[in-house]
């Protein structure tokens, strides 16, 4: 069989010399300048996949090679510790902000009042009751404001750190880690439709990058 004549396939792919694939690349790219043939845009495709894999296995490779051999093997189960602690803190920033826009709603009209009887104080005036649930109400919002800061300057790091993942790294992050029950790897593969050795992949190199924007490791 020669480089030019065999069709790669998912079965064979593995035991093809990469210098044929290269070429069967070449040809089958020649061949849809004037085709649009569905099978052959499959094929390049399966072979883009394999080469694009391959090299992120030797980039994976050197990135773990820049880790310290004492925390190889914790800086993943740390990361994915801190991205729930972190899913945590967004889901209490959202309960203060609902607490907060259940109490303006209600925010009643500040009325004043006067004593009756005289009271205290230059011209007996006196907080009605009205003045004093309003006071309450800001009160305790300034207190849901303030906790909500605080939860922001906890979330920070994380968030920073996964804003500075590439693209399909931050969809994977979200959609494995941010949610209230963490899907299967099986499944996820299947809805972001990626083979099992992307997926490890890109896994992979976001858990790494945000260890390193976290100086895990």
């Amino acid at each position: 069989m020669s480089s030019k004549s065999f069709i790669v396939t998912e079965t064979n792919i593995s035991s093809v010399p990469h210098d044929w694939l290269f070429a069967r690349y070449q040809r089958i790219e020649r061949m849809l300048v004037h085709s649009d043939n569905p099978k052959l845009q499959k094929e390049l495709e399966l072979i883009r996949n394999h080469l694009q894999d391959d090299e992120s296995t030797e980039t994976v490779e050197q990135l773990e090679l820049d880790i310290p051999l004492a925390v190889r093997e914790q800086y993943a189960p740390i990361v994915e510790y801190r991205l729930r602690e972190y899913y945590e803190l967004m889901q209490q920033k959202k309960s203060l902000e609902f607490l907060i826009q259940t109490i303006r709603p209600s925010e009643p009209k500040v009325t004043a009042s006067y004593d009756s009887v005289g009271g205290s104080g230059s011209g007996g005036l006196t907080q009605s009751s009205t003045e004093r649930a309003v006071m309450a109400m800001f009160h305790k919002i300034d207190r849901y404001q303030a906790e909500i800061k605080e939860v922001e300057e906890k979330m920070y790091p994380m968030q920073r750190a996964i804003r500075s993942l590439r693209n399909e790294q931050r969809m994977l992050i979200e959609r494995k880690y941010l949610l209230r029950e963490e899907p299967l790897d099986e499944q996820l593969m299947m809805e972001l439709r990626w083979y099992r050795k992307k997926f490890y992949h890109v896994k992979k190199v976001a858990l790494i990058s945000l260890a390193q924007s976290l100086r895990i490791v």
